[in-house]
């Protein structure tokens, strides 16, 4: 007998961009608003992107007037990125953000995190997975070490039934191993 208790996590990938990144205070908040919004931490690092790496992030824009505009801001310095996991996690993290114009978020949502924190267009914030497609594809540049299919297959069902424990220091979740029930490892093999 199997046991799926509830709906699978859906995983994103978070960007802090950099002219928000350097800002202590600003890093502090949307950490924050993170766990109160009961992501899962799987992933997080700060990371530098290089040119063509930024360039296969917003290789669908390239045609756009704003791309290198967009591809100087984002290795302008160091990104803090994550690999986000909940409920509808890319639904909710795009929420989170707000609208992708900071001018109009100042407006029309101000509480969002473009809302609070965006500058420009440009320079808004965050970034987040328009969809799971685009998740993997973005995982693949800042966690290419990182498995899909190997999470889901192997480590969602612990983060979904809260077997995890948070490291702080890290600003991490990660697999509690102790304590599990029997019922769970089953579900595995």
């Amino acid at each position: 007998m199997k046991f799926f208790p509830s709906k699978s996590l859906e995983l994103t990938v978070a960007l802090i961009k950099p002219h928000a990144a350097k800002v202590p205070s600003v890093v502090e908040n949307i950490k924050c608003d993170i766990l109160n919004n009961r992501f899962f931490i799987v992933k997080h690092e700060l990371t530098v992107l290089n040119l063509e790496l930024a360039s296969k992030m917003y290789a669908v824009h390239k045609s756009k007037s704003f791309y290198p505009r967009l591809v100087g801001h984002m290795t302008s310095g160091p990104i803090i990125s994550f690999l986000l996991a909940r409920e509808n996690g890319i639904k909710h993290w795009r929420a989170m953000m707000g609208m992708t114009r900071s001018y109009e978020a100042h407006v029309c949502d101000p509480m969002s995190l473009r809302g609070l924190y965006g500058l420009s267009n440009t320079r808004n914030v965050t970034h987040g997975s328009d969809s799971l497609q685009s998740a993997k594809e973005e995982c693949s540049i800042f966690f290419p070490e990182f498995n899909f299919t190997k999470w889901y297959d192997h480590e969602e069902i612990y983060f979904r039934n809260g077997y995890v424990q948070f490291i702080d220091d890290l600003f991490i979740h990660v697999k509690q191993t102790n304590d599990i029930p029997k019922l769970l490892l089953t579900v595995q093999t």
